[in-house]
């Protein structure tokens, strides 16, 4: 039986959905947390009471011995996982979403004024005296809030090449052998399901086409005798 293609293109999607997040609550949360950054302040107030008050060196402290740099594929077990604050501090590791609440909230928790600011591939916390670098800087800056406002507008340094580069080297460079083999499987497998139906059918239909011949000459010779003149 073949499937029209707009089930195949489901059956592609629900596939790909299953491997990467067999818990699709977490893409949800992940969204959900997007959307509205958890920062939390009170979370994070015993660390902020150890710290100094200079945001330079919070900043250092967080990156460096706080939460150590880890793809989400290694923190979370998905692609893409965007957490709460109290989830980056119990994780102790985690990407640019996870530094950058953790800091927010410290920063909070001091009262030192910040703000979050995203490129397409980066987050990151804009404080007092922040220095720009190449992946944090106005010209990368796709949203963010100022003044307690989203904002969103294109990001006027942009580089096609460079920014698929980045996508891949985050999303699909460490991702798990054995999740990429399942999904490059499914993925096969679908469309060929209408491949192998329509091999088989064409196989029916020619062995079909092969006994046509012997039952139209049955049928003519039938037809020959039934129009010869009877002997009464």
């Amino acid at each position: 039986m073949r499937f029209p293609r707009r089930v195949l293109v489901f059956l592609a999607l629900s596939w790909v959905l299953v491997i990467l997040y067999p818990d699709p609550g977490v893409l949800v949360r992940s969204v959900r947390n997007t959307l509205r950054p958890r920062i939390d302040p009170v979370a994070a107030r015993s660390l902020a009471a150890r710290l100094p008050n200079d945001p330079k060196a919070i900043e250092a402290y967080v990156l460096d011995e706080q939460v150590p740099y880890a793809y989400d594929w290694q923190s979370a077990g998905v692609p893409w996982y965007f957490p709460t604050s109290s989830e980056a501090l119990r994780a102790g590791r985690g990407d640019c979403e996870s530094r950058a609440l953790v800091l927010a909230s410290i920063l909070t928790a001091k009262g030192i004024p910040n703000e979050l600011r995203m490129s397409l591939d980066h987050i990151w916390v804009d404080y007092p005296g922040k220095q720009a670098n190449a992946m944090e800087n106005a010209g990368v800056q796709f949203a963010g809030r100022q003044d307690g406002r989203f904002f969103l507008h294109w990001p006027a340094d942009f580089h096609l090449g460079q920014e698929v580069d980045d996508q891949v080297a985050i999303f699909w460079t460490p991702a798990p052998r054995g999740r990429v083999l399942l999904l490059a499987l499914g993925l096969t497998l679908i469309p060929l399901w209408n491949v192998l139906a329509g091999l088989l059918a064409g196989n029916g239909l020619a062995g079909r086409s092969r006994r046509a011949p012997g039952r139209l000459r049955r049928r003519r010779r039938e037809a020959a005798l039934a129009a010869r003149p009877q002997r009464v």
